[in-house]
């Protein structure tokens, strides 16, 4: 610390002036003053030797009234000494050449003394040092004060003590003393010692600031005295007075400057690394991920102070984590595994020596970790620093403590960023996992679901709503675009209704549609939810029940005209063909006759199609070749079509078979025939094309007639639906064709409708070997 710093510098001072320091010349009063000045630095050296070894390189001694007491008789010493040399012996303990004498040898005794003591500081220091680091941090001082002072001390000391005058050891006595200083550099050339280095760095600051300060106000006093004549004195002595403070107040600075020139020449390659982490510790507080950020600090101590070990501990709760986990040491910490924790100051790890003390420290030494550093942020420990000794084994410096020390309060921001940062992002993954799984509820919802603005927009709208309307996602449209049929609907909240639509893909709908407001925050004033229900099968099955409910009503309607209908129908037709054969051509009433036998005719035809449609027949199933079906029905039917002039046109390329009951596809193809001859006028044209696709046999049966309009043709293939009321229809023939073609396993369908013209399909499987 920089308490070792200056107590090194001024022992090495004392030590200067005592060995190397001796006045000459006359006893004036100069003379006295130099003379008092070594007097005082040999009084002041030992205590302070002992002070810094009472300190250096752990402090043994805690006691606040420890080092005063130190100090307290070199005190009393050095003012006896003043009063003979300055003050002329004012308290008189005895004769001035008496007192002189006892002071010349209590200033030998109490040399003899304190060195004596510091030496046992310093054995004891080195037989107690617990790390391999400390024992070599003080051998060779400790060695090297041992052969220096004890020559010193029974061949000078104490002989001088004893008899008051010198031995003719002297010089022998003298000499080794030259090994302490060479101790102090031995041990910082080959072991770097600990602090010793910063130490001899700082006092070397001090000592060329010193020597900055004593010849610049030198050189200017110097300049005074000779610019200022002696009867300006008073003048000169304020200017003088003046530029030493100016130089004085110059010092700081040019020390620190001269600290950082030191610095550049001892640290070299890692001086730029050093001074780089000042800007590393602002960027340390921008991590997210603690594992990068570990990561980076080892890189940037490495290239700065060569140090190669580094671990953290984060805290979760009462215990610490390791962040990076390493098998040799322990995984989780906790308070208790160390005697104190690292508050405001890194803390240095020894081997424990308590057999009930925790294993912690002990197995962090071992794997190398001698230090660590609190991490704090808001009063709260964050987390443990902990690292080990440099690359070479060399334990670390004052300065390297304090370079990891100005990034630890950064570490502990970054720590509890990290910590922020990964709670908001669980939070945020909570928050989209619970948006993401309503939307996936949503979206797989058989419901349409759509927000819909005050204004139409649409905000919002599940999957199940676009393939409704049967448009895509991306359509800009309004509601009222998109779905006519709600426009129109004038429905309050709460409620649901029944609306018919039709989608773009020209599929007809029915949906229930629900409405509620829509209560989102970010929601525009006026927005509803809308809840659509697609229920086209059910009445799809609700209409089919009502058809086969109305046909069954028809076959018991059937079943009884046939028994009261057919028998008196039979009896006129033949008494009407009796009289017809017996009536000539010519005569009036044979024409009454005819129409008697057609109508009877008609109305028995009527009575088999109501038969047919009501019952289920059951139908044979053979090869039915459709090309000679086509024909022979087109043949059968040839009077009717030449009586109206209409041509039909009969497109056949191949022979197609399928299999089914010739008698009921003729019946289909025959009922397609009749009703296009009916819709043409006289001269039309009636196409008959007979094609194959894939596996499927096609009959197409077009005319040029007026069509069929669009909301009939709906309906064609419903039961007595008739676009031929005034023309006799009776609405049974396109249904029963349905079923007879849906009973083959075939479709019949109307392919065009609304407009000009009329084409009916149908398509049958091919037989096996087409």
């Amino acid at each position: 610390s920089r308490g070792e710093s200056l107590l090194f510098f001024f022992m090495t001072l004392m030590s200067f002036i005592v060995y190397a320091y001796s006045p000459a010349g006359d006893v004036d009063l100069l003379y006295k003053v130099l003379y008092l000045i070594e007097d005082f630095a040999r009084i002041i050296l030992p205590p302070l030797t002992l002070h810094f070894f009472l300190r250096f390189p752990r402090p043994l001694v805690r006691s606040r009234w420890a080092i005063p007491a130190i100090y307290a008789f070199p005190a009393l010493l050095a003012l006896w000494e003043i009063d003979l040399l300055i003050l002329g012996n004012v308290v008189p303990i005895a004769s001035l050449a008496t007192s002189s004498i006892i002071v010349e040898r209590w200033q030998v005794l109490h040399f003899a003394i304190y060195f004596t003591v510091a030496f046992a500081a310093l054995a004891y220091t080195y037989r107690t040092a617990s790390v391999a680091g400390q024992r070599r941090q003080v051998q060779w001082i400790f060695f090297g004060m041992g052969l220096g002072f004890f020559p010193f001390l029974f061949f000078y000391l104490i002989p001088f003590v004893l008899k008051g005058s010198e031995t003719g050891y002297t010089s022998l006595a003298i000499l080794p003393l030259a090994l302490i200083p060479l101790a102090f550099a031995v041990s910082i050339l080959r072991y770097r010692l600990w602090d010793v280095e910063v130490i001899i760095k700082e006092v070397l600051a001090y000592a060329v600031t010193f020597i900055f300060g004593v010849v610049a106000f030198s050189t200017i006093n110097l300049f005074l005295s000779r610019m200022i004549e002696e009867q300006y004195g008073m003048e000169r002595n304020f200017l003088a007075f003046t530029s030493g403070l100016l130089i004085a107040g110059v010092l700081i600075p040019v020390k620190g400057r001269i600290e950082s020139l030191i610095d550049m020449f001892v640290y070299r390659d890692t001086y730029r690394h050093r001074k780089a982490m000042i800007d590393f510790a602002q960027e340390l507080a921008s991590f997210r991920d603690l594992g990068e950020l570990i990561d980076s600090v080892r890189e940037r101590l490495a290239a700065a102070i060569n140090l190669h070990q580094l671990n953290l501990y984060v805290r979760e709760g009462s215990r610490f984590r390791i962040l990076q986990y390493e098998q040799a040491i322990p995984s989780q910490i906790t308070d208790g595994d160390f005697p104190v924790l690292p508050v405001n100051r890194p803390l240095t790890l020894d081997e424990p020596h308590l057999p009930h003390a925790s294993e912690v420290p002990g197995r962090l030494i071992a794997n190398g970790y001698r230090y660590l550093f609190p991490l704090r942020h808001r009063g709260e420990l964050q987390g443990m620093l902990i690292v080990g000794n440099k690359r070479d084994q060399e334990a670390l410096s004052r300065d390297d403590t304090h370079l990891i020390g100005s990034i630890t309060a950064s570490v502990a921001l970054a720590i509890e960023n990290a910590r922020l940062y990964g709670r908001l992002r669980q939070q945020l993954d909570e928050i989209r996992s619970l948006k993401e799984y309503n939307e996936h509820v949503i979206e797989s919802s058989s419901s349409a679901i759509v927000v819909v603005a005050g204004d139409g927009t649409v905000l919002t709208a599940n999957r199940a709503f676009w393939e409704l309307v049967g448009v895509g996602p991306d359509s800009q449209e309004r509601i009222a675009q998109l779905l006519p049929a709600y426009a129109e609907l004038d429905l309050p909240l709460g409620m649901t209704a029944e609306i018919h639509s039709v989608n773009r893909a020209g599929q007809e709908k029915y949906l229930t549609v629900s409405a509620n407001a829509f209560s989102a925050m970010d929601a525009p004033p006026g927005t509803i939810v809308l809840v659509l229900g697609d229920v086209s099968e059910r009445v799809r099955l609700e209409r089919e029940l009502q058809d086969k409910d109305r046909l069954a009503s028809l076959g018991l309607l059937a079943a009884g005209v046939a028994h009261e209908v057919n028998t008196p129908l039979a009896g006129i037709s033949s008494y009407a063909q009796l009289i017809l054969a017996d009536t000539p051509q010519d005569d009036p009433r044979y024409a009454m006759l005819k129409k008697m036998e057609q109508q009877t005719f008609r109305a028995s035809h009527l009575v088999n199609n109501l038969l047919n449609f009501a019952r289920n027949r059951s139908s044979s199933n053979e090869k039915v070749d459709l090309d000679d079906l086509i024909r022979s029905t087109v043949s059968l039917h040839e009077s009717l079509f030449e009586a109206r002039h209409i041509t039909v046109h009969l497109d056949i390329a191949d022979p197609v078979t399928v299999h089914g009951d010739h008698y009921q596809l003729q019946q289909v193809l025959t009922n397609l025939l009749l009703n296009a001859k009916d819709a043409v006028s006289e001269g039309g044209l009636i196409s008959v094309t007979l094609l194959k696709e894939g596996g499927w046999a096609k009959i197409i049966v077009s005319d040029d007639g007026p069509g069929i309009p669009t909301e009939m043709g709906r309906k064609v293939f419903q039961p007595l639906v008739t676009t031929k009321q005034a023309q006799g229809g009776t609405g049974l023939g396109l249904a029963i064709s349905e079923r007879i073609v849906r009973s083959h396993g075939g479709e019949i369908n109307l392919e065009s409708g609304g407009g000009p013209g009329a084409t009916f399909s149908v398509s049958l499987p091919l037989s096996t070997g087409n």
